[in-house]
C-alpha cells in the first residue's frame, strides 16, 4: 500500500486558491477545531462514478471528508481498452513508465518535459477512430453492498467505462470503478451483458482487471505514450453518466505531458486533456489519431470557472501494471509499511499536545510495523533520520529502498521517543 490515507474529497464548495504558472495548490480553509481524519495513503481519489441507489430508504455511508478549495480533482469512471493476447506481452514491453504514486489531497499540478512526435501510421478521422476502437469500449456496473451505522445493509450500483485489451475477455478499468464491489457487470458495445470477475487490481495507479467468459471479442491495441506531443488531437471513448450515454465519443487535444498531478498524499504522472471527461467517463479510453490507446482516463478538475481539465493514466504505465496483474494478480515490488493514520499539522500539535508526524491509527497485522511493534496512538516522527511531517515524507523515504529492505523510524510514545525497524514487505492483495 502507498502507507495508508484514508481520506477523500466530496464535490463540495471551495475556496482559497492560489494558481500561478506550473501550479495549482488547495488551501483548505481553517477550522476552529482540528479533526483527526483517517487517511490512507493508498489510494485517496475522490470517485465521481456515477451510483444508483437501490433502495430509497437505505443510505451508502461513503466515509468521505469534505476539503474546502476552490478547484477538485474528482475520479471518474471511464473505458477500459482491449488488447491482443498474442501481442499483449510484447506490447507491455515497448517501453515503461516509473510510477510513483502518493495520495491526493489537495491537487498540485506541474509541467515537465513534452515527448517527441512520431507518426505510427496513417491518421484516422475521428468517425474511423469511433469505428475502430469503439467496439471495444464496455461499460461496468459494480454492485456495492454494506452496513451502515444502524446496521442497515445498504445497496448501490456504480457504472464505468473499460476497455477490453485482447480477444479472451480481459478488461481494464480503473480501480475505483471496481472498488469494494460485491458483483460485476460488463455490458459490451452491442449491448450484451456478461457477469464479470475481477483478476486483480492495484490501487496505487488506480487500475483494476476484470474477465468475462467470452471469446473472440474485439479489442484495442495501445500506442506509446512517450511519444506524444502536446496538441496532438486526442479523442475520448466512454459512458458519461451512465450505460445510457454508452460510447460517447468527445474530442480534444493533448493540453499536456508528463503532468505531475497531487491528490491527497498521492502523486501521480498524467497526461492533460481538454477533451470532455465526464462522470461515468473512469477506467476510459484517450486514442491518438492512429486510434491507438495512449492513456485510461481517471481524473478532471471542475470548478466554477473552469472547464476542459481532465487527465488520463499514460498508456505505457498501464502496460506494465495489466502485465503484473494478468501475469501475477498484482503488481510485484510494491512496498508497505502496514499503518494507517492521519497527519498532525502544526494546529493539530498546539491542539492536541502531540508531536508533528504521522499519528497511526490502524497497525494492519502481518505486515512490517506489525512486527516491529509499532502502536495505535504512536506518532511517526523520523524515517531513516528524516523529519517526517505527513504520510507522504514517509511514501518518498519507503520507495527509496526494496522488498526486504528495514527502514528505521523513530515514534513518540506516550512522550517518549522509540526506535523501530521495520522491514518492507512486498504488498499482496488481501494479505
Amino acid at each position: 500500500m502507498n502507507e495508508e490515507y484514508n481520506g477523500f474529497e466530496q464535490n463540495e464548495e471551495q475556496s482559497n486558491t492560489f494558481l500561478n504558472e506550473e501550479h495549482v495548490t488547495f488551501e483548505a480553509e481553517a477550522e476552529e477545531i482540528p479533526v483527526f481524519e483517517q487517511q490512507d495513503s493508498q489510494v485517496c481519489f475522490q470517485e465521481a462514478f456515477t451510483s444508483k441507489p437501490q433502495n430509497k430508504n437505505k443510505r451508502i455511508n461513503p466515509l468521505m471528508v469534505a476539503l474546502s478549495s476552490a478547484l477538485m480533482l474528482c475520479l471518474i469512471i471511464g473505458t477500459v481498452v482491449a488488447f491482443n493476447n498474442k501481442d499483449f506481452s510484447n506490447s507491455l514491453k515497448n517501453g515503461g513508465v516509473n510510477y510513483h504514486s502518493s495520495n491526493v489531497t489537495a491537487a498540485n499540478v506541474a509541467n515537465t518535459s513534452e515527448g517527441q512526435f512520431v507518426p505510427t501510421g496513417t491518421e484516422l478521422t475521428t468517425a474511423e477512430i469511433a469505428a475502430k476502437v469503439g467496439p471495444s469500449v464496455v461499460g461496468i456496473e459494480s454492485k456495492i453492498t454494506s452496513i451502515n451505522i444502524f446496521q442497515q445493509q445498504t445497496s448501490n450500483t456504480a457504472t464505468g467505462s473499460g476497455v477490453i485489451v485482447n480477444e479472451d475477455g480481459y478488461i481494464v478499468t480503473n480501480y475505483h470503478v471496481v472498488e469494494g464491489a460485491k458483483e460485476l457487470k460488463v455490458i459490451l458495445n452491442s449491448g450484451k451483458e456478461y457477469p464479470a470477475t475481477l483478476v486483480g487490481y492495484d490501487e496505487r495507479s488506480d487500475l483494476a482487471v476484470v474477465k468475462i467468459e467470452e471469446k473472440d471479442l474485439a479489442y484495442a491495441t495501445f500506442g506509446d505514450s512517450s511519444q506524444l506531443m502536446v496538441g496532438e488531437r486526442a479523442i475520448a471513448i466512454g459512458n458519461p453518466l451512465g450505460t445510457e450515454l454508452m460510447g460517447t465519443v468527445t474530442q480534444g487535444i493533448i493540453s499536456a505531458v508528463n503532468r505531475t498531478v497531487q491528490v491527497e498524499d498521492k502523486t501521480l504522472t498524467l497526461l492533460q486533456t481538454d477533451a470532455a471527461i465526464n462522470s461515468g467517463n473512469s477506467g476510459g479510453a484517450l486514442i491518438n489519431a492512429y486510434g491507438e490507446v495512449i492513456g485510461i482516463n481517471t481524473v478532471k478538475m471542475y470548478a466554477t470557472g473552469v472547464e476542459g481539465i481532465g487527465f488520463a493514466i499514460p498508456s505505457n504505465e498501464v502496460k506494465t501494471v495489466l502485465d503484473d496483474i494478468i501475469s501475477y494478480g498484482y503488481v510485484r515490488g510494491r512496498l508497505v509499511v502496514g499503518v494507517t493514520g492521519t497527519n498532525i499539522t502544526e494546529k493539530m500539535s498546539k491542539y492536541y499536545e502531540l508531536p508533528i508526524g504521522f499519528y497511526v491509527s490502524e497497525v494492519r497485522e502481518g505486515y512490517g510495523a506489525y512486527l516491529a511493534g509499532v502502536e495505535v496512538g504512536d506518532v511517526i516522527i523520523k524515517c531513516d533520520g528524516k523529519v517526517i511531517e505527513t504520510i507522504d515524507d514517509i511514501n518518498k523515504i519507503r520507495d527509496s529502498h526494496k522488498v526486504n529492505d528495514y527502514m528505521e523510524i523513530v515514534v513518540s510514545r506516550n512522550g517518549k521517543n522509540v526506535t523501530l525497524k521495520v522491514r518492507l514487505m512486498e504488498e499482496k492483495p488481501d494479505r
